[in-house]
C-alpha cells in the first residue's frame, strides 16, 4: 500500500500505524489538525520499510494489534532502526502491552476510544 503525506509542517513528522482504514483516516486528520505532518500505515511491514526509505520520524503512534505483527514487537524494530523515536501506543487493552515495550524513554500510552484532544496532548509530550 502507499503512503500518504499529509499537511507539511513545522511541528514534526509522525507516523501512523493502524489497520482499520476509518480509525486511520480519522486519527490522520486529527494529527494533521494539530500541525504535524502524518504517514499512514497500514500494517508494519509497510511502516518498517518506509522509516528505512525516507529516514527520521518524531513520533510513531502504533495500533497494537496489526495484520502482520504485533505493536509492541513492531516498536521494538522501529526502536532498532531509530532509537530516539517517540512511541505512543494507542490500544483499548493495556493489559496486552508487554513491559518491555513500556520501558523505553519518550514512550506513552492512549487507550481508545480517545479524543483528537488526548492524541494531540499525548503525541506533543513525546515529540519534544
Amino acid at each position: 500500500m502507499s503512503v500518504f503525506e499529509h499537511n507539511l509542517s513545522e511541528q514534526g513528522k509522525v507516523m501512523l500505524v493502524e489497520d482499520d482504514p476509518m480509525i486511520r483516516a480519522l486519527t490522520a486528520e486529527w494529527i494533521e489538525d494539530a500541525g504535524y505532518t502524518v504517514s499512514e500505515f497500514a500494517n508494519g511491514g509497510e511502516a518498517l520499510r518506509a522509516l528505512r526509505r525516507d529516514g527520521t520520524c518524531h513520533v510513531a503512534v502504533l495500533d497494537l494489534s496489526l495484520p502482520d505483527m504485533r505493536g509492541d514487537d513492531l516498536a521494538q524494530a522501529l526502536r532498532a532502526l531509530q532509537p530516539d523515536l517517540g512511541l505512543l501506543f494507542a490500544t483499548g487493552n493495556v493489559d496486552d502491552l508487554s513491559a518491555a515495550a513500556l520501558e523505553g524513554p519518550r514512550t506513552g500510552v492512549l487507550r481508545k476510544p480517545y479524543s483528537a484532544r488526548d492524541l494531540a496532548e499525548a503525541i506533543g509530550s513525546l515529540a519534544a
